[in-house]
């Protein structure tokens, strides 16, 4: 053992946005949304599902979710569920940059039984620590602090460092691209035959870079992601509003409800009047 060291300053800062935990009633939807926070989303009891730039992550009891700032997503419940929400804020930078280098959200399911154990236990252990008070004293919101952070000592140790190697191929700034332009294909959309052009003229970049991009962060096409985007869109207004099939059409930016239905059942394997009844296939 050392009889002697010496370590310079160094600082680090961890900053709780929000923190929710409550009950989601079967069909309950957050809006699609994007911010600069970190977020976790822990489903207790239930069946859950986080969407993450158009790629859907189910959540049954126990599991826990980790979302990248900057991302676009949004939770919705398939059955009654209580889950445990929080958004946070990490300094120094350097921890966004590990983050960043990953591919995927941190899904808790897709990691060994060791860590899921661990997870749990963490998100049990932070529950319990909110649930403890109503109206916390500075010294029980400094534990608080302090147990979430090592909480995401954990996670970084355990899970992003480890795995941060094989996403480091994608530069922060091309993830911030393709980040961009997944939110654009979510909000804007544009017709059924999206044109690169018209994408790249928004973001002021060069329509191959934003397609190699793209690409490098999500593993497909701009123009195959728009398609999940407008299936996943066109299923939700067929089960939960009373739209027409020209109404959704033109929703969705078709150019008829011919084309739409077509469109769908290409993709679906069903008309969307028989989806909307729910008929097998």
């Amino acid at each position: 053992m050392r009889d002697h060291f010496y370590f310079p300053g160094f600082f680090t800062s961890f900053h709780i946005w929000s923190v929710l935990y409550r009950n989601a009633e079967k069909g309950w939807v957050y809006p699609n949304h994007k911010h600069p926070l970190f977020e976790i989303l822990y489903c207790e009891t239930g069946q859950m599902s986080e969407w993450v730039n158009g790629v859907q992550y189910r959540l049954g009891p126990g599991d826990f979710i980790l979302i990248n700032s900057g991302a676009l997503h949004y939770p919705e419940a398939h059955e009654d569920s209580r889950f445990f929400n929080f958004h946070f804020d990490v300094e120094p930078r350097e921890v966004h940059s590990l983050f960043h280098r990953l591919r995927r959200p941190i899904v808790s399911a897709e990691q060994p039984p060791e860590i899921q154990s661990e997870i749990k236990a963490w998100m049990d252990r932070l529950i319990g620590l909110f649930q403890t008070e109503e109206d916390m004293d500075f010294t029980h919101k400094m534990i608080l602090q302090s147990s979430m952070l090592q909480f995401l000592a954990f996670i970084l140790e355990k899970i992003v460092i480890p795995g941060a190697g094989a996403g480091s191929r994608v530069s922060l700034s091309q993830r911030q691209i393709a980040t961009e332009a997944a939110y654009l294909l979510e909000t804007w959309g544009g017709s059924e035959s999206v044109q690169i052009s018209e994408l790249s003229a928004r973001l002021n970049i060069h329509r191959n870079y934003v397609t190699n991009c793209f690409k490098q962060v999500y593993g497909v096409s701009p123009k195959y992601y728009l398609t999940k985007v407008k299936v996943e869109k066109a299923k939700r207004s067929l089960q939960e509003t009373t739209l027409s099939v020209q109404e959704i059409a033109n929703e969705l930016m078709f150019s008829s409800p011919a084309y739409f239905c077509k469109f769908f059942r290409d993709h679906v394997g069903l008309t969307p009047l028989k989806y909307r009844s729910g008929a097998e296939r």
